[in-house]
């Protein structure tokens, strides 16, 4: 049974090897006709790598374009093909293998199946622009918008932190002018803080795009400090004596009473400032006095102007010189004294004319109808008469020279 089993095998081999390689054949022409291999191109996003081996050399990159995909054919059986996608490889652009300092080679590869697939366009590159890179220091200056509560101003206003680091390119950072953080106080009558983002500006106040840009600080935090008000007088006060034949008449000022700002402890000690004497000498003065006081000096620690421009003060001290003046002074109020018993004095006119000297602002005060004054008769016989006049006036007020007064003695 074994010999006839091997003689069965042994017959006609040649023609049997023959037919099995062709069956072989066969089989893979039938596979091959069923799922044949096929190209098919696809797209995905560029991944970026060792993006520190740019910024190592104090530099930066920009993508040319802003591109960020990339498209490739790939090799695979028709079944495996179509069911891949994109997202089923990766390409990535690796910085430290960056060349001429303008392109970047994007490397492609599958993330599944990669022995039963074949990525038939490989050398493709990253474009980038690279520039320098520069790093600088900003002072945040902190301000704040909005309008406070009625009664309430913005006292102290505050950032921290403080200063900000900026990186990137050297021509953006080159235009930064100044950097600000500003919280909104509209309506608050208490202290406030918040998180504020900072924001960057050129010289012409236009602000800075920092997408291509890296901050230490992302937000800092500003604090603002709200007051009360309170309107509050001034009061000047000289020193010194004007010169003789002057005297002081006034002290004016504009404004007459200022804003200011602090707590409501603090105000409600302060009902009025008080500028001390020393600051307007007026000895020997001949004239008026015009001069600017600066007020910010002379408020209680805590106290402040609402209006720093206010704090300069233009101040007058008003100097008068004596002058005279003519009344014409009713002659029914003189009396005529030491008459001879059965005579009496007759007046030529109602009226008679007096100087008087004194001060301008004195004598604008004093009225004629009131003045009196006596003439002394004794001795005097009947007939016309021509007697020193004796006036009755205040302290602020004096004859000028020798008054006069013409008058006849008649039998009653």
């Amino acid at each position: 049974m074994l010999k006839k089993f091997g003689s069965m095998i042994i017959n006609n081999f040649g023609l049997k090897i023959l037919s099995i390689i062709f069956a072989v054949i066969l089989w893979l022409v039938v596979v091959n006709v069923d799922d044949p291999k096929i190209t098919k191109t696809f797209t995905t996003t560029i991944t970026i790598a060792n993006e520190s081996a740019i910024s190592d050399m104090g530099k930066y990159y920009e993508v040319v374009d802003g591109r960020n995909t990339v498209s490739f054919a790939v090799s695979a059986k028709r079944s495996l093909i179509e069911d891949l996608s994109g997202s089923d490889f990766k390409a990535v652009a690796d910085m430290s293998a960056i060349e001429d300092l303008s392109r970047v080679p994007i490397e492609i590869s599958a993330i599944h199946y990669t022995n039963q697939i074949s990525i038939v366009t490989r050398n493709q590159y990253l474009d980038v622009t690279v520039g320098d890179l520069q790093t600088q220091s900003f002072i945040i200056v902190p301000r704040d918008s909005g309008t406070p509560a009625s009664g309430s101003v913005v006292g102290e206003v505050s950032a921290s932190p403080n200063v900000l680091k900026v990186s990137g390119p050297a021509e953006i950072i080159s235009t930064i002018d100044k950097v600000t953080a500003t919280i909104d106080v509209t309506n608050m009558s208490m202290d406030i803080s918040d998180n504020v983002i900072p924001k960057l500006y050129d010289k012409d106040g236009n602000e800075i795009d920092t997408t291509d840009l890296n901050m230490n600080l992302s937000a800092v935090t500003v604090s603002a400090n709200i007051l009360n008000t309170k309107d509050v007088g001034l009061n000047f006060q000289t020193t010194g004596e004007p010169a003789e034949g002057y005297q002081l008449t006034g002290v004016s000022y504009e404004p007459e009473t200022v804003q200011v700002k602090g707590n409501a402890e603090d105000l409600n000690r302060l009902d009025m400032i008080v500028i001390p004497k020393a600051v307007l000498d007026i000895e020997n003065a001949q004239g008026d006095i015009t001069k600017t006081v600066d007020i910010s000096s002379y408020l209680p620690n805590g106290v402040e102007l609402v209006d720093p421009s206010e704090k300069d003060i233009s101040v007058t001290v008003e100097i008068e010189q004596a002058s005279s003046k003519v009344f014409d002074m009713p002659v029914a109020n003189i009396a005529v004294n030491n008459l001879k018993y059965g005579y009496e004095a007759e007046f030529k006119g109602d009226t008679v004319k007096v100087t008087i000297a004194g001060f301008a602002s004195d004598l604008d005060d004093l009225e004629a109808s009131k003045l009196t004054g006596t003439v002394d008769a004794s001795g005097l016989k009947e007939g016309e008469h021509t007697m020193a006049l004796k006036l009755d006036l205040p302290e602020q007020y004096s004859a000028s020279g020798t008054q006069t007064v013409t008058f006849e003695i008649v039998k009653k």
